[in-house]
Parts: C-alpha cells; sequence; structure tokens
C-alpha cells in the first residue's frame, strides 16, 4: 500500500460519506415539514410506527435522523414512549436502503448522475429542482466515491496484514462486534460503514461473508450513539427510548452470532447473491429484518427492561428547559418540535397563575402563604422560560440557513407569543398581589363589586382559553369572531367600570378600594388583550 492508495481511501470515504449526506439532505428537504408530521402524528400503535419508522428512514437515507427525531419527540412529550419503539424497530430496517442502493452497481453513470445534480442545482433557482438536484448529485458522488475507494483499496487484497486481521474477525467475533460499533460510532452513519466493507469487496479484499459478518453486526450497535447523544440530558422516557435502540440492536448481535453458528447461513447466501458486495447488503438488510420480526412481540418486554435500566420519574425542576437540548439544534425538526413543547409548557404556566389569582379574587378568604408562594415560584419559572426558549429560537434560526418557510413562520410566532404569555403571567401576578394586599388590609369590596368581578374573570379566562385553541389549530372559530369576543371584553370592563363609579358616588365603596378595583379591571383587560395577540400570531 503506497501513500496515494491512503490518500485515495480518504478521499473516496469523504467522497462516499458527502454523497450519503448530499443526498438524504435532498430527500428530507423536498419531503419538507410532512416528515416531522408523518413521525408525530401516524405512530398510533407499535406496528403503525414500525411501518413509519421503515418508511422515513428509506426516504431519508438515514436512521441517525429518525432515531434522533423520534427521541427528541419523546423528549417533548409529542410521542409516547412505547410508540417510539415501534419506530426505532423500523427506524433499523429502513436503513439498510442504501446498502441496497450501493448493488445496482451504477459507477459507469456516476460521473453523468453528478453533473445532471450539481447543474440542476447551480443553473435553477427553484427549491423543489435544487432539492432534487441535491438527490440526483448526492447518488452521483456517492458511486464516485465507491470507485475510487475500490480502485485505492485493491492492493489491500494481497496485503497479509490485512487478510490475517479479517481471518481473526472472523475467528474472534467479540473482536470484530468491537471494532466494528467503534467504527460506526466515529463514522455516525452506518450505512457508510456497511458501504465501506462493499468497496472492500468491490476491490477484492473480502472473499468471503464470514469475514465481516461480525464486523457488520457491530457496525450496527455503533449507530446507536447518535440515539444516546440525543438522549442526554432529556426527560426519562427519551432516555428509555434510546435505550431500545440499544437493546434491539445488541438482541439482534446475539441472535445472528448464535444463529450464524449454528446454520449454513454463508452457504445459502452465496447460492442465491454470488457477489460479495450483494452477500453484504442482504445479509444487513435480513437480519434486521429478521431480528425486527422477532423482536416485535418481545417490545413490552424490552420497554419493561428500559424501565429497568433507566428508573424512575423526572424530578421537577421548574428553572429549567424540559424539553429543548442545545444538541438538538442541528435537527431543526426536532429543535422545533421541542420549543414549540416548551411553549405549551409556558402557556400552562401562565394560564394556572391566572386561574389561581382569579380564584383568589372572587372568594372571601385571604390568600394563603402557600398559595402567594406557589404564584411567585410560577412566576418566576415565566420569566426563565421567556428568556431561555429567545435564547433556543435566536439559535434554531442560526443553526438553519435552509429553514424551510413554513418552519420560519412557526419561529416567528413563537416569537410573539412567548411575550404574551410573559405579559400574562405578570397580570396575574398583579391581580395576586392586590388581592394579598386587600386582605393585609382589612378591606373587601361589597357584593356587587365581587359579582361583577366574578362574571369578567370568568369570561377573561375563557377567552384566553379559546385564543390558544386558535392558536394550537383545534378550534372552529374565525379570526373574526375571536376580535368580536374581546370587543365584548372590552365592553363589560366598561360597564364594570361605570357600575363602580355608581357605587362610589353612593358611597357603597371605599377611594382605596375603588383604586384597586380598576387596576385590576385593567389588568384583566390586558390579559385580553395578550390573549387575543396570540390568536392573530396564528394567522399573521
Amino acid at each position: 500500500m503506497t501513500l496515494a492508495n491512503w490518500t485515495g481511501i480518504a478521499g473516496g470515504i469523504a467522497l462516499f460519506l458527502y454523497g450519503i449526506r448530499l443526498m438524504g439532505d435532498g430527500l428530507r428537504s423536498l419531503a419538507g415539514p410532512k416528515l416531522k408530521v408523518v413521525l408525530e402524528k401516524l405512530t398510533r400503535n407499535r406496528m403503525m410506527g414500525a411501518l413509519v419508522g421503515l418508511l422515513v428512514t428509506a426516504v431519508i437515507q438515514s436512521s441517525n435522523a429518525t432515531t434522533a427525531m423520534t427521541v427528541g419527540f419523546v423528549n417533548a412529550g409529542l410521542m409516547e414512549f412505547t410508540r417510539a419503539s415501534g419506530v426505532i424497530l423500523g427506524a433499523n430496517v429502513g436503513t439498510t436502503v442504501t446498502g441496497l442502493l450501493i448493488t445496482l452497481r451504477m459507477e459507469s453513470f456516476a460521473s453523468i448522475l453528478a453533473f445532471v445534480g450539481v447543474a440542476a442545482i447551480v443553473f435553477i433557482k427553484r427549491k423543489s429542482v435544487n432539492d432534487f438536484g441535491g438527490i440526483i448529485a448526492g447518488l452521483g458522488i456517492l458511486f464516485i466515491g465507491m470507485s475510487l475507494m475500490k480502485d485505492s483499496m485493491a492492493p489491500l487484497a494481497r496485503e497479509e496484514t490485512f487478510t490475517n486481521l479479517l481471518l481473526s474477525f472472523e475467528n474472534n467475533f467479540i473482536l470484530a462486534l468491537l471494532v466494528g460499533a467503534l467504527f460506526t460510532a466515529v463514522v455516525q452513519s452506518v450505512s457508510a460503514s456497511v458501504g465501506i466493507l462493499q468497496a472492500l469487496a468491490l476491490a477484492g479484499a473480502i472473499s468471503n461473508l464470514g469475514q465481516v459478518v461480525y464486523l457488520i453486526l457491530g457496525m450496527n450497535i455503533g449507530a446507536c450513539v447518535t440515539a444516546v447523544t440525543t438522549a442526554i440530558g432529556g426527560t426519562k422516557d427519551a432516555k428509555r427510548t434510546a435505550a431500545i435502540h440499544v437493546l434491539f440492536n445488541v438482541f439482534a448481535a446475539v441472535f445472528f452470532v448464535i444463529t450464524w453458528k449454528l446454520l449454513p447461513i454463508e452457504k445459502w447466501m452465496s447460492a442465491v447473491w454470488p457477489d460479495m458486495i450483494n452477500q453484504i447488503a442482504y445479509f444487513n438488510m435480513l437480519e434486521k429484518l429478521a431480528a425486527a420480526i422477532l423482536a416485535f412481540p418481545l417490545l413490552p418486554v424490552l420497554e419493561k427492561l428500559a424501565r429497568l435500566i433507566i428508573p424512575g420519574d423526572d424530578k421537577d425542576e421548574s428553572n429549567r428547559l424540559m424539553h429543548i437540548k442545545s444538541s438538538d439544534f442541528a435537527t431543526l425538526s426536532v429543535a422545533i418540535v421541542q420549543a414549540q413543547a416548551e411553549v405549551s409548557r409556558m402557556y400552562e404556566l401562565a394560564f394556572s397563575n391566572l386561574t389561581l389569582a382569579c380564584n383568589l379574587l372572587t372568594r372571601e378568604k385571604a390568600p394563603t402563604h402557600s398559595e402567594m408562594s406557589r404564584i411567585e415560584k410560577t412566576e418566576e419559572t415565566i420569566d426563565y422560560l421567556n428568556r431561555a426558549i429567545t435564547d433556543a429560537l435566536i439559535k434554531i434560526t442560526a443553526a438553519g440557513p435552509g429553514l424551510a418557510p413554513s418552519d420560519a413562520r412557526i419561529v416567528d410566532r413563537m416569537h410573539h407569543v412567548i411575550c404574551d404569555y410573559e405579559r400574562i403571567g405578570d397580570h396575574a401576578d398583579n391581580i395576586a398581589g392586590y388581592v394579598h394586599h386587600i386582605k393585609e388590609q382589612g378591606l373587601d369590596f361589597s357584593g356587587g363589586a365581587r359579582e361583577e368581578l366574578a362574571s369578567l374573570s370568568s369570561r377573561v379566562m375563557t377567552f384566553v382559553q379559546k385564543t390558544q385553541a386558535f392558536y394550537n389549530g383545534v378550534s372552529d372559530l374565525t379570526i373574526e369572531q375571536i376580535e368580536k369576543m374581546e370587543d365584548d371584553v372590552d365592553d363589560e370592563v366598561d360597564r364594570t367600570q361605570e357600575m363602580h363609579i355608581r357605587r362610589m358616588e353612593k358611597g357603597e365603596c371605599t377611594p382605596e378600594i375603588g383604586m384597586l378595583f380598576v387596576e385590576i379591571l385593567t389588568d384583566l383587560e390586558r390579559v385580553a388583550d395578550h390573549a387575543l395577540n396570540v390568536a392573530q400570531a396564528a394567522v399573521s
């Protein structure tokens, strides 16, 4: 082996990896946000999850991306752990498509494919054509890389050291599993790892499947690194989802190590596919498929085992992001979904404080110390989330020059609504503070004032819920109807103020309590204003 051979191998691997990346990016971009919706919405049960995981991975050519999205959705609370386990199984099968694609042996057309793809990217200013061009160019570059690797690896077939190494892998499955796992953990793509083995086969450096079968099993274990990394710092269920990924591939490796030793699998495969690159591709596919079929009925057992490995429940840590992880910013669809989960959490906290403040407002008993502490702590969390989510949204935008227009609009809406949630929380805190002051001073509202506040606060809380439903796309109301409802709130505030003035003129209300009454009305009116902003953000 000369220096030129080694540099050729390095260049071939680089082109091969870049081709896979370019092809996958084009496919993901062409499919758009629909992949995210498919994963999130169409995984009602384990079987459907497995099919969706298989199809999505076959489309985007990356089990790493599918498993990372799945772990991210579980971390965001948008997918149940039991649904995610099926997706993981399907993704493991779908990742074998690249190896099957390589068996088509398109090296002769590789340069033409690369030229056509690059021409589509450079000369046509249309995103869908650019995405399609990326797919074609990626496919061409992939095969150019394969050809370069094959030519540069040819001398390896005559290297005694290399042939002895392969022989050691054939006789020492533990060493082969570890080397395969480590290699894929570094390369970060099992498709690329298996593709490199196919290049070695094309170069004549691999003479029989037994030399690499344990390497392939180890490579599939090494592919779990991405899911494990994504789950670090996530929820317990997100970590359990990553654990399922690891358990499945370890189960598949153990099963096929035993099966390979007991059955003449190599003889059967060589009879059907004499070509070594086909044997490598089809063994990888059949191993994944058979393991998935065997593991599917055992998923409840694997899920219980994952719960034993990752025991307990998530701690209640208020002032932290529960769903967003900075490591997910490279996978924009995951980061956006997790940001949406944090925004929903912020709304729930703001509405929780508003509900508690309004309940304090309309009852005779003074607020307890624990109630005021709860409102104060929740308000601190809301303020923290406002800052942290804003920072995350800025990072998402910075990380995504190719952010789809629909995703860019979602990010922009989140920027707007978190400000309104924060202000709703502020007004709820103000109302609770006024009530606490009134009770501390031995003051109280008249019966009529309390009834009016009960009516207005109930209307405002209902309005906030309806605007949030509209923002989430689960409302039958139109924006015109929402705006009319906000006008009705303003009208009720005006009527309540008029009645308050009449009570003060009759001496039924003191000036001090009257001033606080007006401040509370103002806060409730402002809450409705911010709720309207949330609804309007959905149609902006």
